[in-house]
């Protein structure tokens, strides 16, 4: 708009008609928030002239749009505009005069306006001009308006400025502190308020001075009851505000709030309230410093969570809630009322105070819970119903607890809060019962919340009170009251998870008695009801049948029935929410699935139904997962015909771009091809292989292991199919399909080209080569065996040769690519028999020769893999062959001849094993020829360990073992990679004989050799594996004996006891956590930094230093990352632990990194946050050191690369800083935030870390 157009807007605002103004500051506050907006110096002038007229206006409206206008005013004009505007507001809200309050109204938000609003560059003088006029205000006293609006807007500035006036702080203090004392309650409060908002800036000094003040003046005791009521609140706002700053102070805190709480005089409930508040904010926001009074604060918990001076109920039943005669109690409960009764508030602050140390102290949840669990089961009585609800809350907090640190006691320890909770589900249960025929629905649905957290914890606790619980479920199903949509959906919710963690037998015999109630709720109206019921009645069929090849009850019957109708009008209905359709869909196919045979009749229109919703895009994916669910039904549904359309659908499926769907649809395919696969018309079944087929490839590894199981199910069901698998075999050079023998054959065409591209890639793992290798072997059997077998083995040895690809290839890809074809040709030859695998053994012996390298490694490959699988002890030259290809010029050839020696010697260990062992013993002065000896006995003690784990195959006979464990020990000095598989070799070896490799390597512990320690040491990282095994029992008996050698006096040998630990807690931390309190100070001193490991080599023109204990340094923070994980309790609170995390926050990049990994996890946990925020300004320094450390200017990019990536990982341990609460107390934090991380280019980079947590919690979450 025009200047002129501006213009004749404020000729408009002067207007004398009301309307007039009005219309025209609307306009004004248009024009002025558009983006195109400016202003010259002298529209400027009139703008601001205006405005500040209209925020005088007399209508209140008008007024209120010049306030708005303002506020885009501050962020469009200069500087001097502004601060003359808030100069006059100032004015206006410090004038001494009373006549004009609404005058000083409008100043007053005004100025909170240009608070919210300010910012840049002038945030400081606005900030600094409203402070000065606010400190003039506060000085009248006898003007309470002008004081209470300057305390206001004091409080505004300080609270979002206060960073801005350090020069300011001990004028403020000092002007405040006295009206701490005032008369008037309004004026303490904003005073304390005040001091609350400006304490996180305040130095420490400074605040140690009003820390000071406020605990002499309590200490006084001569206070009168309003004022000690404000000091006490006091001390809880500021250590709430400032946080572990105020940690410092608590050994004079606590004793005195707990005092005036206990000398609170009669009715002086608002005291008790303030203490018990100041305790709990002491205790979440100080834990490390407030633990020794955790006895303390624990009794003044329980001593007020029950204090109800004006009933005596508690007194006369001293039972409590868990009395069997309490129904005429609870009615009086309900029929007193006392409005001016507060000691409901004491309650609650003491509930509140319980929950707190719950979360802060979980080390010492046992002796919490053997304390105050019974005394929170008793207040379930509580005649308040908020009161209720925060006990209920404490007691959810008590039972996740104790589901968390349940790990960390014995199982059977009676002392464990798991054994003691289970002794207390009995009288939790039946106080639960009685809170469940409660009238109010709010204690109800806290009720169900909490024995909902219970079944969480302690699945199955409920298994023999469920009788007690029933008519409490039926009641909620069936209410009828305002609030009943939530408190079915709490009762439905916990139904389900009950009858989840129990045995069937537990609920059959209440199903009819909870089927009423249910069935119900599946009819409500509010879809959320509806689709919990459905989930129940899925869960409830489960127990009605839980083997659906054993008759149903005959009871049970008309449940089945009852239930079938409530579903099948959900499933019929068009008109209702998704969510309700897709329960509906899916309880459906459960029934039916499971109880079939008692609804034959009404099968028929089920399926009908049921392939309507899957010919619906909106319900095509639960329908899919429904045939899924009938086609892996035990009974005889009648399915046939409707497999012809059900099969056409899923199969059209295969083509969308929806991953899930695709999925589901994959997995009811082969669900219905094994059931049905005979009886399916072979056009579907091609056009099936045709869609299936074009799924498999390394894209997307999980969708191609389903479509390959479908097609090894398919070929298993109908042979006939197999030419469609096969015919594309080989390029056009090869058509394998013009072959007679496969002529009567039918189906891989499809497949098989795929799967031979599939078997090139490098990704392949896990399921999807499981699924490749069980192909090969269901082709084989179509057909004629033998052709088909040697027809597959050409082409999979033509893929391993890369012949299809021009061949010769030996990149990092297609190397790994053979480890996957030798292994697809040993799962295909090895079934066929002994001829076909001497032919392939004499076939793989002529490729040895080959000149072409790729050939010799496949054929090596393959040779390891198929004596893996059979004895090969009878084809000539095998052993010799293997044994010349290990001096081979070519690495590859010689690992590959390693790992095939092993593998042959795995089929007949009495014939290759002497002569292995012989071999390795021979070459003791050849490190390298020693060394891919000993892979090989890697390979093949590996191979026996698994095998003995399957039971599949015998092991090492006594006499093996002696001469292998006497070959290893005797090795243990050899070569450093000789050395490290030494040392997994005898980790192996004790999976298999523990006891005699474990008293073997005890001895070694002493040897005078580092190289033997190392070796020994070493073992251990092999022996523990995530699976319980004999090695366990025997291995925690003399750990510690191995770990200690942290203390060696070589590096290498701590290294590798720092990595033995590092294995030991990540796969079974039970077996290491009673020794750690030796061990973690052997670990912390590995952390740090010692200049005697540090050298300098003289390179000529320049000096290069050596840190040999880097490697060390970054194993022992590695360890302490995974010791973080596992036993998060065991490093929260130690202090040598966040000094250790802060040496490594300091030291190299590659320390640096795994430092800042840990520092994100301990400031997300619930015990760690409130350490980190103890030392969160030591953290400062070494941060912005990382984040301002410069590249050299000739830095190349691998340097520039990992530079950006520590930014990044740095960015993310202060983005989890930053969102700890209370970490906006830390005044150097907040200072380095805006000063360092939030400004320059690192702005940037830190909201890109930010919004990367954001997208990952958001997929956690769908998840």
């Amino acid at each position: 708009m025009s200047a002129a157009a501006i213009n004749v807007i404020l000729e408009k605002v002067a207007s004398k008609d009301k309307d007039f103004r009005y219309m025209a500051t609307s306009d004004l506050l248009n024009e002025l928030s558009k983006d195109t907006f400016q202003v010259d110096p002298e529209l400027e002038r009139k703008l601001c002239n205006v405005v500040a007229v209209q925020l005088e206006d007399q209508s209140g409206d008008i007024s209120g749009l010049a306030v708005k206008c303002l506020g885009v005013l501050v962020r469009k004009v200069g500087e001097a505009r502004v601060m003359e505007l808030v100069k006059g507001l100032c004015e206006k809200v410090a004038a001494p005069s009373k006549k004009d309050s609404s005058s000083r109204d409008i100043a007053s938000i005004g100025l909170k306006t240009v608070i919210e609003v300010a910012g840049g560059s002038l945030a400081h003088p606005a900030a600094a001009l409203i402070c000065s006029r606010m400190l003039d205000g506060v000085t009248q006293k006898d003007n309470f308006e002008v004081l209470t609006d300057s305390l206001d807007i004091l409080t505004d500035v300080v609270a979002k400025f206060g960073h801005l006036l350090p020069e300011q702080h001990a004028t403020i203090v000092q002007l405040l502190q006295p009206y701490l004392d005032d008369s008037r309650q309004g004026i303490r409060k904003r005073a304390l308020h005040c001091i609350g908002a400006l304490s996180p800036c305040l130095s420490d000094a400074q605040l140690d001075a009003v820390a000071q003040h406020k605990l002499g003046q309590l200490k006084g005791g001569a206070l009168k009851p309003d004022t000690a009521r404000s000091y006490v609140q006091g001390v809880g706002a500021l250590s709430k505000a400032v946080g572990y700053r105020f940690g410092r102070h608590l050994t004079e805190a606590v004793p005195l709030m707990v005092q005036y709480g206990q000398k609170a005089a009669e009715g002086d409930d608002e005291l008790r309230e303030y203490a018990l508040q100041a305790l709990e904010s002491f205790v979440s926001r100080s834990p490390a410093d407030a633990r020794p009074f955790l006895e303390q604060l624990l009794a003044e918990a329980l001593r007020y969570i029950k204090y109800d001076p004006n009933y005596a109920a508690d007194d006369m039943d001293e039972d409590g809630g868990e009395g069997g005669s309490e129904d005429d109690d609870d009615g009086s409960e309900e029929e007193y009322s006392d409005d001016e009764d507060m000691s409901w508030k004491v309650r609650r602050a003491a509930a509140k105070l319980l929950s707190a140390l719950v979360h802060a102290y979980p080390d010492q949840l046992a002796d919490i819970y053997s304390k105050a669990a019974g005394e929170l089961v008793a207040r379930f009585r509580e005649r308040e119903e908020n009161v209720k609800a925060d006990v209920f809350a404490a007691y959810c907090d008590l039972l996740r607890q104790v589901g968390i640190v349940s790990g960390r006691y014995d199982a059977t320890d009676p002392a464990s809060p798991l054994q003691l909770l289970l002794r207390d589900v009995g009288p939790m249960l039946k106080a639960a019962a009685r809170q469940l025929a409660d009238k109010s629905p709010k204690t109800r649905m806290g009720m169900f919340t909490v024995l909902r957290t219970l079944v969480g914890v302690l699945p199955g606790s409920v298994a023999d009170h469920v009788g007690m619980l029933v008519p409490g479920i039926l009641l909620a199903c069936k209410d009828k009251s305002a609030s009943s949509s939530s408190l079915k959906i709490e009762a439905l919710t916990f139904l389900r998870a009950a009858m989840e963690s129990n045995a069937p037998p537990v609920f059959q015999q209440h199903v009819a008695q909870l089927s009423s109630g249910v069935f119900a709720a599946v009819g409500e109206r509010y879809y959320k009801v509806a689709a919990e019921a459905l989930r129940v009645c899925e869960q409830m069929v489960s127990v009605i049948r839980p083997n659906p090849a054993a008759p149903t009850a005959p009871e049970l019957a008309p449940v089945v029935a009852g239930m079938f109708s409530c579903i099948n009008g959900r499933l019929a209905a068009q008109d209702q929410d998704q969510e309700v359709k897709e329960c509906a869909i899916l309880c459906m196919a459960h029934l039916v699935a499971t109880c079939g045979d008692l609804l034959s009749a009404e099968v028929p229109g089920v399926l009908k139904l049921l392939l309507e919703r899957l010919r619906n895009e909106i319900t095509r994916l639960p329908a899919v997962k429904g045939f899924a669910i009938l086609a892996q039904s035990q009974l005889e549904l009648g399915l046939d015909g409707a497999l012809e359309p059900v099969i056409a659908e899923l199969t059209s499926f295969l083509r969308k771009a929806n991953r899930l769907l695709r999925q589901a649809a994959l997995a009811a395919l082969e669900a219905l091809v094994a059931k049905y696969g005979p009886s399916l018309d072979p056009a579907g079944t091609s056009a099936l292989l045709a869609e299936s087929s074009s799924l498999i490839s390394d894209a997307d590894l999980s969708i191609a292991a389903l479509s390959l199981k479908l097609a090894v199910t398919l070929l298993r069901q109908q042979p006939a199919v197999a030419q469609q698998v096969v015919e594309r075999v080989l390029p056009a050079g090869l058509v394998l399909v013009r072959s007679p023998l496969l002529q009567p054959a039918a189906a891989v065409e499809r497949v098989l080209p795929a799967g031979l591209v599939l078997v090139r890639s490098p990704l392949l793992q896990g399921a999807a080569l499981a699924e490749l290798q069980a192909l090969f072997p269901a082709l084989a059997g179509t057909g004629s065996p033998a052709a088909m077998t040697e027809a597959l083995l050409s082409a999979l040895l033509d893929e391993g040769r890369g012949r299809r690809d021009g061949g010769g290839s030996t990149d990092g890809s297609a190397r790994q690519a053979q480890h996957s074809v030798a292994q697809c040709c040993a799962v295909l030859v090895v079934p066929a028999g002994q001829a076909q695998v001497d032919a392939t053994v004499k076939q793989l012996l002529q490729m040895l020769k080959s000149a072409d390298q790729a050939s010799q490694r496949l054929a090596l490959l393959c040779l390891g893999e198929i004596g893996r699988r059979t004895d090969l002890s009878s084809a000539p030259n095998v052993e010799s062959a293997v044994n010349a290809s290990l001096s081979s010029e070519n690495e590859d050839i010689r690992a590959a001849a390693s790992l095939a020696l092993g593998g042959v010697a795995c089929g007949n260990l009495g014939r290759f094993l002497p002569a292995l062992l012989q071999s390795i013993e021979g070459a003791s002065g050849q490190s390298k020829q020693q060394y891919l000896l000993l892979q090989a006995l890697n390979e093949v003690v590996t191979t026996v360990s698994a095998r003995k784990a399957a039971d599949t195959r015998a092991g090492f006979t006594e006499a093996q073992v002696q001469q292998v464990l006497d070959l290893l020990v005797s090795c243990s000095r050899a070569e450093e990679e000789c050395r490290n598989v030494v040392a997994e070799c005898l980790g192996r070896l004790a999976l298999l004989h523990p006891s005699e490799v474990l008293a073997r390597l005890r001895t070694g512990l002493s040897s005078d050799s580092e190289h033997t320690r190392c070796v020994v040491v070493g073992a251990v990282k092999y022996m523990v594996v995530d699976k319980p095994h004999p090695v366990d029992d025997l291995l925690k008996d003399c750990l510690l004996d191995f770990l200690m050698l942290m203390k060696d006096p070589d590096r290498h040998v701590r290294k590798a006891a720092v990595v033995a630990l590092s294995a030991v807690v990540h796969h079974k931390p039970g077996l290491v956590a009673a020794g750690l309190e030796q061990l973690l100070p052997l670990l912390y001193d590995q952390t740090a930094i010692k200049p005697e490991m540090i050298r300098t080599v003289d390179l000529g023109p320049f000096k290069h230093r050596i840190d040999d204990g880097l490697e060390l340094r970054k194993a022992a923070f590695e360890c302490l990352d995974i010791l973080l994980t596992a036993l998060p309790h065991v490093l929260q609170q130690q202090p040598d632990f966040l000094a250790a995390l802060e040496s490594g926050l300091k030291d190299h990049q590659d320390v640096k990194a795994p430092a800042h990994l840990m520092l994100v996890k301990l400031a997300a946990s619930p015990g760690g946050g409130p350490a980190v925020l103890s030392q969160l300004d030591k953290l400062v320094e070494p941060l912005e050191k990382t984040l301002t450390a410069k590249l050299k200017s000739d830095a190349v990019k691998q340097e520039v690369d990992r530079h950006e990536e520590l930014l990044r990982s740095c960015l993310r341990a202060v983005d989890a800083l930053n969102r700890l609460p209370g970490s906006e107390a830390s005044a150097p934090f907040t200072g380095f935030l805006k000063r360092t991380v939030m400004s320059g280019p690192l702005r940037e980079k830190f909201l890109a870390a930010q919004a990367e947590r954001q997208e990952a919690e958001g997929e956690a979450m769908e998840l």
